[in-house]
């Protein structure tokens, strides 16, 4: 209405919740009302709570918390038809998911009708997010010297150039030399420039090298050596990266990795799986 207004973060996630639900309730044709929210496995019980807040400001029946990792684990088992019977040993699946703005590794058993969780470790601030900041930063100061503007002083101009850079990111993914075009980036200069994927790997290298940690962690905390593992499963967008994915298979030598799950609904996935149990309504 034109007023400034202060809203509590919890406010804020209510309505970015109530959005969800007007999409999803448009899409089905009928109401939303009962849901499982999945939420970083390193969640405090104050954030927690929080989210449970925000889902009943939005007017959502929050069944419960599901933590991303479970949900990953319980997506993968319900659709896998040849999981070992009780009395067999259970196969045991290594988990990556690297996402936008944070990385976790999980270790889980499976048996038919039976999921036991190993271990979790987490990487909180190692993701996308921080690959398109390198290439920003990387960018902003070639543009300083090639066009005489400071992108990163301008709020408009560092997210067009944050947007640019994403998809760059996602062109390298696929080949050795990717183009960066934007247009009136500032002061109605057009900018353009290019990377090559060998560049590009000697830019995130900083970012690369938190991989392996997590992974070994929980490896180390599941009691099990990199030969017991079965499966390893990947999950989240930047794990398409093939400098990313070099990093991952270094912990498993010899092992090939796998993609079965949907790379970027796994986790929406697991928390269905748990509503549809949880829910009366299914």
């Amino acid at each position: 209405m034109g007023e400034q207004q202060v809203f509590s973060s919890t406010q804020l996630v209510a309505m970015y919740l109530g959005k969800l639900r007007d999409i999803a309730a448009k899409e089905l044709k009928s109401g939303v009302c009962d849901v499982v929210i999945a939420v970083p496995g390193w969640y405090t019980e104050v954030q927690r709570r929080a989210l449970l807040d925000a889902a009943q400001i939005a007017g959502l029946n929050c069944l419960r918390l599901i933590n991303d990792t479970a949900a990953v684990a319980l997506g993968y088992g319900i659709t896998k038809t040849d999981l070992p019977s009780e009395e067999e040993n259970p196969r045991h699946v290594v988990f990556v998911d690297i996402g936008h703005s944070n990385m976790s590794a999980s270790v889980a058993a499976f048996q038919k009708g039976k999921l036991t969780m190993k271990s979790v470790a987490f990487n909180r601030h190692l993701g996308g997010r921080d690959i398109d900041y390198a290439l920003v930063q990387y960018f902003a100061e070639e543009f300083k010297g090639k066009y005489k503007i400071d992108v990163l002083s301008n709020q408009k101009a560092r997210f067009r150039l944050a947007a640019g850079c994403e998809k760059l990111k996602k062109v390298l993914s696929a080949n050795a030399e990717a183009p960066l075009n934007v247009e009136s980036i500032m002061n109605d200069v057009d900018a353009s420039s290019k990377l090559k994927r060998d560049a590009y790997e000697g830019l995130i290298a900083h970012v690369l090298e938190g991989i392996e940690g997590p992974i070994r962690q929980a490896l180390e905390e599941s009691g099990l050596t990199p030969d017991q593992i079965d499966s390893i499963e990947l999950v989240g967008g930047s794990t398409r990266i093939p400098a990313v994915r070099q990093r991952i298979a270094a912990c498993f030598p010899g092992k090939t990795l796998s993609n079965t799950l949907n790379q970027d609904e796994a986790v929406a996935r697991g928390a269905t799986f748990a509503c549809a149990m949880l829910s009366p309504v299914f």
